[in-house]
């Protein structure tokens, strides 16, 4: 079960981040990564790092919660950095609406030892409502509080990007950190999602890094999932050659294994699990 200490519906605005505050960096899409960002995934003490992309469409409040502990049970030990879109979703009852946004905040709050980052592009225009809470967009779209660093794209002062426009910053960093940073793997998990997580997957895949998706999560996932289990060519060789490993949602353990498999999380199965 979640802990509700740290993952509480009722305090959508509570900053639970390990470190106490979240520090937003905003940058120009020509600019370089900001150092200060960067060293922020340096802190995680396994170097490893992992994209998970995604979201909930079709999901029921209780499939969304489900989700969480879904991913808290797989990742449990992980020391890496992980991060996703950095958001925060709000419904009308002033309660956390979850999303795959809050389940790098939810992996920090059990694991101490891991780094949970976030980033999105700016939309809209950036703003102050009720009690000096920044919203993101027109939809109310707030930062993630559970996240130590939050990484906002622009396309200068008065561009706005689409929800695409981080995403060379997101692949950017993570070469940067197996080049540069000492980290000897990056990959991406996937849930659910539409176009844009379909464009992360096959840019990981074709870069030959570990990529997962969960099967039974949804819409682009499940859809990836059907063409891999029938040898579709088209994507064989959309993505070189290279495997996409497909997990199952009702079974948690099938990610971890994928997870240990990989060396994002290090030990056995039977050390966790058995």
């Amino acid at each position: 079960m979640l802990d509700a200490s740290t993952f509480n519906p009722g305090q959508p605005y509570k900053v639970t981040a390990p470190d106490g505050k979240t520090l937003i960096v905003i940058k120009h899409t020509s600019d370089q990564l900001p150092v200060t960002f960067a060293l922020m995934a340096t802190r995680a003490r396994n170097k490893v790092a992992i994209r998970l992309s995604g979201g909930c469409k079709g999901m029921s409040p209780e499939n969304k919660v489900d989700m969480l502990e879904y991913f808290a049970a797989a990742f449990r030990g992980f020391e890496g950095m992980i991060w996703s879109g950095g958001t925060r979703q709000v419904n009308s009852e002033g309660l956390i609406d979850p999303m795959v946004t809050d389940v790098p905040g939810v992996i920090a709050a059990q694991n101490p030892l891991c780094i949970a980052l976030g980033s999105c592009p700016r939309t809209d225009v950036l703003n102050l409502q009720g009690d000096s809470q920044l919203v993101l967009d027109g939809y109310g779209t707030r930062p993630n509080p559970g996240i130590s660093g939050l990484l906002i794209v622009q396309n200068g002062p008065d561009g706005k990007l689409n929800w695409d426009g981080d995403l060379g910053d997101v692949f950017g960093l993570m070469e940067n950190l197996l080049t540069h940073g000492g980290f000897y793997r990056a990959g991406v998990i996937a849930w659910n999602g539409g176009p844009i997580t379909r464009d992360e997957i096959i840019r990981s895949a074709k870069r030959g890094w570990p990529t997962i998706i969960v099967r039974g999560s949804g819409r682009v996932c499940d859809e990836l999932a059907d063409l891999i289990e029938s040898g579709d060519e088209k994507l064989n060789t959309e993505v070189g050659g290279n495997r996409i490993h497909v997990v199952r949602k009702e079974n948690p353990r099938s990610l971890r294994a994928a997870l240990l498999g990989h060396g994002f999380i290090l030990g056995e199965m039977d050390e966790f699990d058995e």
